[in-house]
Parts: structure tokens; C-alpha cells; sequence
């Protein structure tokens, strides 16, 4: 019984260092073609773990799940963006269907 007191305990603090790991603020998203066109948006970005690299290669990349919301409710068409956070920042990210991703550092 002691065991599966520790165990959700374990859970608890793994969910509370995860939810740590989400980046939120607000920005701009302007598409990758010159269009000028610009959104203003407000957004959330997952951390993806770290992995060990070993030698001086390029950091492995790979598409983590994002959210993206309109400001002021516009839609955004589908398609590859720059985000450029108000913080500092510019992260590419693509919209495909209703699934918002952003081009991660592993």
C-alpha cells in the first residue's frame, strides 16, 4: 500500500514539472511567403525533453504540438508560419488540419 502512495506521488510531481515546461505568451504570426499579412496571436508551446548529443552535430529537430489562437478570433489559414513571440523568439510552426505544430529542438 505504502508503494502506491509513492508511485502517484512520483505521477503528481512529474504532471506539476510538465506543466512547468509550457512556454505561453502572446506574439505575431506571419505566413513563411512574404504576403503581408500578420496575426496576432496567443500561444503555448510544449517543451520536448532533452536528449544527450554526443559530438558537435546538428541538434535532432522534430514537429511538438503547439497551440495557436487568434486574438481577436480571426481564422488563420491553413499553412507555415513564423511566430514571433513578444518575449523574444521566432519559432516556425505549421497548421494542418486543426493540429497546430512547431518546429522543436530536441
Amino acid at each position: 500500500m505504502t508503494l502506491g502512495r509513492n508511485l502517484s506521488g512520483v505521477s503528481r510531481i512529474k504532471t506539476n514539472m510538465e506543466k512547468q515546461r509550457k512556454r505561453k505568451g502572446t506574439g505575431r504570426l506571419v505566413p513563411t511567403r512574404a504576403t503581408g499579412v500578420e496575426y496576432r496571436v496567443n500561444y503555448g508551446l510544449q517543451s520536448v525533453p532533452e536528449t544527450k548529443q554526443h559530438g558537435r552535430g546538428m541538434r535532432p529537430t522534430r514537429w511538438a504540438k503547439c497551440s495557436v489562437q487568434s486574438a481577436y478570433a480571426h481564422r488563420i489559414p491553413q499553412g507555415e508560419y513564423f511566430l514571433h513571440a513578444d518575449e523574444g523568439g521566432v519559432f516556425q510552426v505549421k497548421l494542418i488540419g486543426n493540429a497546430w505544430r512547431y518546429l522543436a529542438a530536441a
